[in-house]
């Protein structure tokens, strides 16, 4: 194979030991971006750069020896995958912005991440009948009016959250703790052909690598990074689901929690993320009002251009702006929007979402919003 090719070089580095994020984005800004000059660099080259260790540096040196870049080309083309750069459309846009983004993700179907709010549920894998249907619930409600329902396909409330999703023939994403190849657990083996099908399927790991009690707090940063909000449906305190939630919160994401039982050792991770402030969720009502309330948070974009305020209902410039457009041109894209009022699309769609989801819009099949006409 062309190890020339940008993405098989991104490939290497993802899979290299002692090559984390970190170490990535120095040896990036050392060589001014430019990845080949990485592989064409010396031992001493390499260990010389500012946080990169010697075992990194060897690792680099002689990538042949722990990664066979042709064998794992052809599992991708097996596995219909592929690897996605950090700059790829498909790469989730706010799983970009943490500081210990993967340096690639290996993806299974097709989704423009770009035009949708993602939203985790989480949970226990021993989950009530009660956690299960709030979890389906939930994600079926949350994927009619746009959202992208983010999971690990596990059993119990990741399982339930996918299903719920696709019954609504919404949005899902699963995140994988094993390669992307490798199904985990196999008892999900028709709900991964049904995402894989219908939504995408994501995984840092390489080809063939097993899920184990390491992968699964790497893959949950992934989750908590991707998304906006992250719901927590019946945990234990020492549960996977903590760990996400913990990350949620240091990226700075809504992290909301249901309640339980008191007596129930399912609900005490769920009241120990409420006493740390995490939103209340006793109904959809609260879920939809933090999406509403929460519209603006991380986002570090310029005032739009302003196109007139007619729109006197709307106290928010930037919804008044929207529709000023939207009126004056009859119906956009939310690139074409976003071109417009020089405002990332992925900031953007959520207050798209939030106006269809008050009427004041509409949008069609091809994903064009105009006004509404009642």
């Amino acid at each position: 194979m062309d190890t020339g090719k940008e993405w098989a070089m991104w490939m290497i580095l993802n899979a290299l030991p002692e090559v984390g994020p970190a170490t990535f984005r120095r040896l990036k800004e050392r060589f001014d971006g430019r990845i080949r000059d990485i592989f064409s660099a010396s031992f001493g080259e390499l260990a010389a750069v500012g946080g990169v260790s010697n075992a990194a540096a060897k690792s680099i040196a002689h990538w042949r020896n722990h990664f066979n870049l042709d064998q794992e080309q052809r599992q991708l083309e097996v596995a219909n995958a592929r690897f996605l750069l950090q700059k790829d459309k498909n790469y989730p846009p706010l799983l970009r912005e943490i500081y210990d983004a993967p340096i690639g993700l290996y993806a299974k179907g097709e989704l423009d991440l770009s035009r949708s709010r993602c939203v985790a549920i989480v949970g226990t894998r021993k989950a009530t009948l009660y956690g299960l249907k709030l979890a389906h619930d939930f994600a079926r409600e949350l994927t009619s009016i746009g959202c992208t329902v983010v999971s690990g396909m596990a059993l119990g409330v990741d399982s339930a959250a996918h299903e719920g999703a696709l019954a609504a023939e919404g949005r899902t994403v699963v995140v994988l703790g094993s390669g992307i190849d490798v199904i985990y657990p196999r008892e999900n083996k028709k709900l991964y052909a049904r995402i894989a099908e219908n939504g995408m399927i994501f995984s840092e790991f390489s080809m063939g690598r097993k899920a184990d009690r390491i992968t699964f707090p790497i893959r949950n940063r992934v989750i908590a990074g991707m998304c906006s909000h992250l719901i927590v449906i019946e945990s234990d305190e020492g549960g996977g689901s903590m760990i996400t939630a913990n990350m949620a919160n240091e990226y700075g994401r809504t992290v909301m929690a249901v309640p339980g039982r008191v007596d129930q050792q399912s609900s005490r991770g769920c009241h120990a993320l409420i006493r740390q402030g995490a939103t209340l969720v006793g109904s959809m009502d609260d879920i939809l009002e933090e999406l509403g309330s929460n519209c603006q948070q991380n986002l570090n974009f310029d005032a739009p251009k302003t196109f007139g305020l007619q729109n006197e209902a709307l106290t928010d410039p930037v919804e008044r702006c929207i529709m000023d457009f939207l009126e004056a041109n009859g119906g956009a894209s939310p690139d074409e929007i976003s071109d417009a009022l020089a405002m990332p699309v992925h900031h953007l769609v959520s207050r798209l979402q939030l106006l269809e989801l008050r009427r004041f819009l509409q949008c069609d099949r091809d994903g064009r919003y105009a006004c509404s006409k009642n």
